[in-house]
């Protein structure tokens, strides 16, 4: 039987609407989940005038989402990501990334340039760091690239080649660092 009890729909099916409602706003989903969910916000958006208070506050809740990006385990993508949330990365990529956080998995690799507020890896970088507020490199992680952050972690066992610098950057200055982001990434 429906899982919606007592929830009323007019605009959103009841798939729709579980969908979204089981998801976070600031979470970190793959390119198909991230289409899906902007296509059902934009759905509630279009309908705001017919939506029943449980779609209206739906919509409260994810009008203003902006989801993270996610390359999952497997799978190998030749691109440049320019995010202003969070990217997560378990699979390859080639092409810099430039988001507001960036984790890199144990089991993923980037071939090219990072730069963020905070970095943590735990796969493999091949390529340059620059973050505004920290790196941390685990210890099963493998870096080959400079740093260029005003903390740096690098734990007992972790393999490093490359130069590091830790410049002084003030939090207003941290915008000349990433560069100027879209509002919503594909």
């Amino acid at each position: 039987m429906s899982e919606l009890k007592d929830i009323k729909l007019k605009v959103l099916s009841e798939k729709d609407f579980l969908f979204l409602a089981r998801k976070n706003p600031e979470g970190v989903y793959d390119k198909e989940t991230r289409s899906k969910l902007y296509k059902i916000i934009k759905k509630l958006s279009l309908g705001i005038k017919y939506c029943t208070g449980d779609e209206k506050q739906l919509h409260k809740k994810f009008k203003k989402a902006e989801f993270g990006i996610l390359l999952r385990k497997n799978t190998e993508t030749k691109e440049n990501i320019n995010h202003p949330g969070k990217v997560q990365v378990a699979g390859r990529i080639s092409g810099e990334i430039i988001a507001e956080s960036v984790l890199i998995e144990k089991t993923g690799t980037v071939f090219g340039n990072i730069a963020a507020e905070d970095v943590l890896c735990k796969g493999v970088v091949r390529g340059d760091i620059r973050a505004t507020n920290k790196v941390k490199i685990s210890k099963e992680a493998e870096v080959t690239g400079d740093i260029h952050s005003p903390t740096l972690n690098i734990e007992k066992g972790a393999l490093f080649e490359g130069r590091c610098s830790r410049p002084k950057i003030r939090k207003l200055n941290s915008i000349f660092w990433l560069g100027k982001t879209p509002k919503k990434a594909g």
